[in-house]
């Protein structure tokens, strides 16, 4: 499996507060991460830091999990981390209001474990289709279930941003989680809002079995491609190929 990265400020704000990363455990089991700060003043890229920081030791420091055991352990760090978080407001009344997005892809043997807070997405694909695999935690995602709206009116919606679930701003939160078999699937994609706000899911899918591009380049022609139609936010995403030999 190879594993490549790129997050850029974008053209609209002043900071970038999202964070991606992957990560190996002690038995080389990876674990991909998307977290996309919020709050802009009130320190958003400090809420993303914290929980980066969480998860990338506690995953790091630990081995040899078997799907199960992986699920449990991503289950209670999430928690874990949310619960610090909202802490660490309670003692610095500077970062009140802050919070950030997180997604979570490990690869444990044949399975692809799936685990999700806000609105950052994980799409798993073939040369077939893609897939959104995780579910907004937005208002218009509410509207869109419901039948109040639809998918084309909620990409205009006036509150399209509106998160409804985010680390940080509850004491309690638990995560989505979703289990896939990994032989189906030849990449994986983690991205923030800032990409999938502009760049549709089969224009994903396209760039990612462009045959012309490495894996890095297809990450740079994503993230450029958000830029050029006008993504008003930090643009973010974490790409894994499946099926590729070694580390990257």
């Amino acid at each position: 499996m190879k594993v490549t990265e790129k997050s850029i400020c974008g053209n609209y704000r002043e900071t970038n507060e999202d964070l991606t990363g992957h990560f190996y455990n002690r038995t080389r089991q990876p674990l991909l991460l998307i977290a996309d700060g919020m709050g802009g003043h009130q320190y958003g890229e400090v809420a993303s830091r914290f929980v980066y920081d969480k998860v990338k030791t506690a995953w790091e420091n630990n081995n040899l999990f078997n799907i199960d055991e992986a699920e449990r352990f991503l289950r209670d760090l999430v928690m874990r981390t949310n619960h610090e978080l909202y802490d660490y407001q309670e003692e610095h009344a500077e970062y009140r209001g802050m919070g950030t997005t997180l997604v979570l892809v490990a690869v444990i043997e044949s399975s692809i474990l799936v685990l999700n807070v806000g609105d950052s997405r994980a799409y798993v694909m073939n040369n077939r289709k893609i897939e959104q695999v995780t579910e907004d935690h937005t208002f218009v995602n509410v509207l869109v279930s419901s039948g109040e709206i639809t998918e084309e009116e909620a990409l205009t919606h006036p509150r399209r941003n509106l998160i409804t679930k985010a680390m940080g701003t509850e004491k309690i939160i638990q995560a989505d989680v979703f289990r896939l078999r990994s032989r189906q699937y030849d990449y994986v994609v983690l991205a923030t809002d800032g990409l999938t706000d502009t760049v549709r899911p089969d224009e994903i899918h396209h760039m990612m079995y462009s045959r012309k591009m490495t894996l890095q380049q297809k990450a740079d022609q994503l993230t450029k491609t958000a830029e050029h139609n006008k993504s008003r936010d930090n643009i973010s995403v974490v790409l894994a190929d499946l099926k590729a030999g070694g580390e990257e």
